[in-house]
């Protein structure tokens, strides 16, 4: 009988054991794991290892958040691909505006990111970049002339908030007077459209 028993809790052991293993590699599977993943190396400023993490979610997710954005656009940016952080922080404020959550810290990285852009630029220093993932997504256009532009809202001026409540203003760096050409339109979209000068 005391055999039968502690064979009885050795099988239980064992069993939970295997179950445990299973969900935890079924939690493995979840690709926004990755991100989360990433996220806490970028945090601890292992930015390369942070990297390497948003390359399998973006191997692996098909649509992706604006979180993901401005996530993987910042890790750009302290890696010093400048042109993927501008064009992933450019995304995320198509998808959020100016009224995301993460919307003033986009566009004080935006800002850092294009400056620094353009000074590797003008040395003749080559900028890495991994331009391997750009959206794909464009429209159609027959019939549209002109677009308004998603990342001031048609305003030509993006406006944020200081420490102190008071109201910045900044010229939106890609709309002529508020809008946008289709082709523009479509380059931002890819995330190819490049700053105005």
């Amino acid at each position: 009988m005391r055999q039968l028993f502690i064979s009885t809790v050795f099988l239980f052991i064992l069993i939970q054991n295997v179950v445990g293993q299973e969900k935890e590699s079924h939690l493995f599977q979840d690709p926004r794991r990755y991100i989360d993943t990433a996220v806490t190396y970028m945090n601890q400023e292992k930015y390369l290892e942070a990297d390497k993490y948003f390359m399998v979610a973006l191997d692996q997710i098909t649509v992706l958040s604006a979180d993901f954005c401005y996530y993987f656009g910042k890790n750009s940016f302290y890696l010093k691909y400048y042109s993927q952080s501008i064009d992933w922080l450019s995304k995320y404020l198509e998808l959020k505006g100016s009224s995301g959550q993460y919307s003033d810290e986009v566009i004080a990285l935006l800002d850092k990111s294009e400056k620094e852009f353009r000074t590797n630029r003008s040395t003749g220093e080559t900028v890495e970049t991994n331009t391997k993932f750009f959206y794909l997504n464009t429209i159609s256009c027959s019939g549209h002339e002109s677009i308004i532009c998603p990342v001031c809202k048609g305003d030509d001026i993006i406006t944020t908030k200081d420490r102190l409540g008071d109201n910045l203003y900044k010229k939106c760096p890609y709309s002529t007077n508020g809008v946008l050409t289709c082709e523009e339109f479509n380059l931002l979209l890819q995330g190819k459209l490049k700053p105005k000068n």
